[in-house]
């Protein structure tokens, strides 16, 4: 049997973890076998790729560099974790994938769409997720729900939450495009609306991919 592999996508503060943690509760309590991740991290070898892209380095990573990195740790998450649970029947729900890869460093950076897609495909070896949903958030309110976690916690920022208002409203552009582009794949959601409301919106939407669970 063949698992579900679900992604979430969307800019920082759309509520993609609370999303995924709330909807791993309900597949478990049903007696499904979930695996959370995210992207990039996922395996040990994984989160030392993603603590190379996010920390702020002394030594500037260049954009080149930067995508080939994300391919690199998707791969390895792919292969060395994914796909194992995937044959398995077991269903996968994953913060950020190769549509990520597109909308930052394809829109936002400005690097070839032609070559991201041909990255892609190599690093996801045609195992595409079966469902994503994207939680569509604006700008201002991304930056808003930004400022008041920092407010909050004073946690440090990564290297991309630095980014210029600019550089997000071009990685907006890129997700709608892809929803738009991927209709069949990609289900957009206002992430807006309240945690419960959001919760139920993708219930509703998972329930109908579900696979039946063996006896």
């Amino acid at each position: 049997m063949t698992g579900l592999f679900i992604t979430f996508e969307g800019l920082d503060k759309a509520g993609k973890t609370t999303q995924i943690a709330r909807l791993a509760q309900r597949l478990e309590r049903l007696g499904y076998t979930v695996t959370a991740t995210r992207e990039p991290g996922g395996t040990a070898l994984c989160e030392e790729i993603r603590q190379l892209l996010m920390k702020k380095q002394s030594e500037r990573l260049v954009d080149e560099a930067e995508l080939l990195l994300f391919s690199a740790s998707r791969a390895q998450l792919l292969r060395g974790r994914l796909w194992p649970e995937l044959d398995a029947g077991h269903i996968v729900l994953c913060d950020r994938f190769a549509d990520s890869t597109t909308a930052y460093q394809g829109y936002a950076r400005g690097m070839d769409l032609e070559f991201i897609r041909q990255l892609n495909a190599y690093a996801v070896g045609n195992r595409w997720p079966d469902l994503t949903i994207f939680l569509d958030l604006t700008v201002e309110e991304s930056f808003k729900r930004l400022g008041k976690v920092l407010d909050t916690t004073q946690a440090e920022v990564d290297r991309f939450e630095i980014e210029s208002r600019n550089f997000y409203e071009k990685v907006r552009k890129g997700f709608l495009e892809l929803a738009a582009g991927n209709p069949e794949r990609i289900v957009t959601l206002d992430a807006t609306h309240s945690v419960e409301e959001l919760d139920e919106q993708i219930w509703k939407i998972v329930q109908k991919r579900l696979p039946r669970l063996e006896s």
